[in-house]
C-alpha cells in the first residue's frame, strides 16, 4: 500500500516517484537553470548596452555643446559689430567725443576775467586757417574756437612724432614706447593679414575677417589702456613719458595766446592738459580705427558752406544761406561720409561762422 507524506507547502508527493517523471523533472530543471542563466546574461548585456548608450548620449551631448561653443566663438570672431557693452561702440564713442569737447572748453576757459589774451599772436594764428577775420578782445567765441583748434592741431603734431616709425629708437619698447611699437607692428601685421586674405586661395570666414578683427582688438586695447599711468616694479604708478613731457609743452604753447593770471586757477587748468593729450591721441589714432568701417575725421575749411546735417554752431536756420565757415574748431566724426546712402554721423563738426561775403 502506497504511503503519503504531507509537505510544508501542503503539497502531497508520492514517495515512489516514477523514474521517467523524475528524469523529466531534472531535465526541465536544468533547462530552467540554463534559461535563467541566459536571461541573467541577457539582462546584464542589456544593462551594459544601456550604459554604453547612455555614455554615447553623454558624449554626443558634450560634442554638441562643444560644437555650439565653437560655432558661437566662430560667430563672435566673424561678427564685426560692437556690442552694447563694448566701450568702443558708436554710442560710447560719441559720448567720449562729447566729453573731450567739454574738456577742451574747460581748458581754454571762457577767456574772461583774469585771463589776458595776446591779440597779435591770436591774429597770426588765425591766418594759419586762411581766415581774414579781425580779432578783437570782444570776440571771445572766435578766440575760444581758434584756441581749441590749435590745441588739437598741436596734439596731432605730438602724436605724429611719437608714432613715426623712424623715431622708435627714442623710446623704450617695454616702457614709454610700448604704444608706438605695438601700433607700428600692428600696422605691419595688418598688411600681412590682408595679403593672406586676398592673395591666398581658399574660402573661410576667419581669414577674410582677420585684418579687421586684428585691427579692432589691438586698437581697442590701445584705446582703453594706451598712455595710462605706468606701473613700476614696486607697484607704484607714474605718468607716461609722452603725456608728462608734452603736457608742459602744450601749456607753454597755449600760454603764448592766453595768460591765466590767477596762479591757483592756472595750476588747476594746466593740470587738464595731460588728460586732453591722452584723449585726443587715443581717440584719433585708435578708437576711430576700432569702428568697421573705420571712422574718419574731417576738418572744414574757411568759406565752406554751412550744412546743419553734419555741422553745428550758433546760427539761425533762416540765415544758413548767408553764412559760411570761419573756423572749424572740432572735426566731423563720421563713417562713409562720401556715400550719402551709407553715411553715419557720430558727432557733427563744430563751426564758428561768419557772414558770407558778396561781390
Amino acid at each position: 500500500m502506497a504511503s503519503f507524506t504531507r509537505q510544508n507547502d501542503n503539497s502531497i508527493t508520492d514517495d515512489n516517484e516514477n523514474p521517467g517523471l523524475k528524469e523529466s523533472y531534472k531535465k526541465l530543471s536544468n533547462e530552467h537553470e540554463k534559461l535563467k542563466k541566459q536571461l541573467e546574461e541577457q539582462i546584464n548585456l542589456n544593462i551594459k548596452k544601456d550604459n554604453i548608450i547612455q555614455e554615447l548620449e553623454r558624449k554626443n551631448t558634450e560634442l554638441r555643446d562643444e560644437a555650439s561653443k565653437y560655432q558661437s566663438a566662430l560667430g563672435a570672431a566673424t561678427n564685426l559689430q560692437l556690442s552694447d557693452s563694448d566701450t568702443n561702440n558708436p554710442v560710447a564713442l560719441k559720448n567720449d567725443v562729447l566729453r573731450l569737447q567739454d574738456l577742451l572748453e574747460d581748458y581754454i576757459t571762457t577767456c574772461k576775467g583774469n585771463v589776458e589774451i595776446n591779440i597779435n599772436e591770436m591774429q597770426k594764428l588765425l591766418t594759419k586757417y586762411k581766415s581774414n577775420s579781425v580779432i578783437t578782445k570782444d570776440q571771445k567765441p572766435l578766440i575760444k574756437a581758434l584756441l581749441q583748434r590749435h590745441v588739437i592741431e598741436e596734439i596731432f603734431e605730438y602724436g605724429e612724432k611719437y608714432f613715426d616709425f623712424n623715431n622708435l629708437q627714442i623710446y623704450n619698447e617695454y616702457g614709454s614706447g610700448t604704444e608706438t611699437y605695438l601700433y607700428n607692428r600692428t600696422c605691419d601685421l595688418l598688411q600681412l593679414a590682408e595679403v593672406i586674405a586676398e592673395k591666398r586661395d581658399g574660402v573661410d570666414d576667419i581669414t577674410s575677417v582677420l585684418p579687421i578683427r586684428l585691427r579692432q582688438e589691438v586698437f581697442a586695447a590701445l584705446g582703453n589702456r594706451g598712455f595710462n599711468r605706468i606701473i613700476a616694479k614696486t607697484g607704484t604708478t607714474y605718468p607716461h613719458e609722452f603725456i608728462n613731457g608734452y603736457q608742459d609743452i602744450l601749456n607753454r604753447e597755449i600760454g603764448k595766446y592766453r595768460k591765466l593770471k590767477d596762479p591757483e586757477k592756472k595750476r588747476e587748468i594746466e593740470d587738464l592738459a595731460g588728460e586732453i593729450i591722452r584723449k585726443v591721441v587715443t581717440l584719433f589714432w585708435f578708437r576711430l580705427g576700432v569702428q568697421e568701417p573705420i571712422a574718419e575725421y574731417i576738418w572744414f575749411d574757411y568759406n565752406d558752406n554751412i550744412n546743419p546735417s553734419y555741422m553745428e554752431g550758433k546760427w539761425e536756420i533762416d540765415e544758413i544761406d548767408d553764412i559760411v565757415v570761419d573756423i572749424c574748431y572740432f572735426p566731423l566724426i563720421a563713417q562713409n561720409f562720401d556715400d550719402k546712402s551709407k553715411r553715419q554721423i557720430y558727432t557733427p563738426a563744430r563751426i564758428f561762422h561768419k557772414t558770407k561775403q558778396t561781390c
